[in-house]
């Protein structure tokens, strides 16, 4: 509401109020500090989209001094940011500087925030805050396997219902990186799902999904039910090729399905401890 459509208080109490001129004026100097109060109020909530919002960094904060210079400066929008992502029960990853750079990444996230919490419990909303979090663009996209949509034997940790496949590209070299990434799957994964994380080349293709025909004809639905196998099974594969392509230094490789074969250890160099 602006200051301009306030109405003072005086003007709500009754009419008998105003018969005598002098004790109303009275009367309405006294209301008067009530209504700088509410002024100000008002003139703050006006101010609250640019304040407490993704547009803070457009503004010069109000209680900042003139020649606070550059660094309270950016102090300051990191508050403001970091406030309203509370309100998301969301922390800025840690590799978001602090700096003018970091300011960008969060004014970017909040302008999509209630976007993003409105698909916040579903498998969609969480690909969508992950990759806007690590920057990853729409080729390198992650791929969210649910395991109940995977045909045959169940998985060893029955408590797994999903895996994250997530292309190494380049803001995944390093190890800490990966480490961020797999700690934001843990506190961001839909609430329904136990997700792992698994590391793909960068060139990583899922299988397609088959579509029938609006009106197919009996061959169109033989051929859409191989597909629907074909589908399946090639879910199954991926599942059992779960891979990391990060050397033994900085990472661990898994070359082998986790629901046969010898059991490896995570440097790939021979049998587990546990293991004659």
């Amino acid at each position: 509401m602006a200051s301009a459509d306030y109405t003072r208080l005086a003007q709500y109490l009754p009419a008998v109020y105003q018969d005598d001129a002098s004790s109303f004026a009275q009367v309405d100097a006294f209301l008067g500090l009530a209504d700088e109060l509410n002024h100000a109020y008002l003139e703050r909530l006006d101010d609250l989209s640019l304040v407490l919002g993704p547009d803070a960094a457009l503004r010069w904060p109000t209680d900042l001094p003139l020649d606070a210079g550059r660094d309270a400066l950016v102090d300051a929008y990191l508050s403001a940011y970091d406030e309203v992502a509370t309100w998301a029960a969301f922390a800025f990853p840690a590799s978001w500087g602090l700096d003018e750079a970091g300011v960008a990444q969060r004014r970017t996230f909040l302008a999509k925030a209630a976007r993003i919490w409105r698909r916040r419990g579903t498998p969609r909303g969480f690909l969508d805050w992950f990759c806007l979090a690590f920057g990853i663009a729409a080729d390198a996209r992650p791929y969210l396997l649910e395991h109940f949509k995977v045909p045959g034997p169940q998985i060893v940790d029955p408590e797994l219902t999903g895996t994250l496949f997530v292309p190494s590209t380049s803001q995944f070299s390093d190890y800490r990186r990966r480490h961020e990434a797999a700690e934001f799957v843990d506190w961001y994964a839909p609430a329904h799902v136990l997700l792992r994380v698994c590391w793909t080349r960068p060139d990583f293709t899922v299988p397609d999904p088959p579509v029938l025909p609006a009106e197919p004809t009996p061959e169109q639905v033989a051929a859409f039910q191989a597909a629907v196998d074909l589908y399946r099974a090639d879910l199954r594969a991926l599942l059992c090729s779960i891979t990391s392509f990060i050397d033994h230094a900085n990472g661990i490789r898994i070359w082998e399905c986790i629901d046969e074969g010898r059991s490896i250890d995570r440097l790939d160099v021979g049998h587990l401890p546990s293991e004659d």
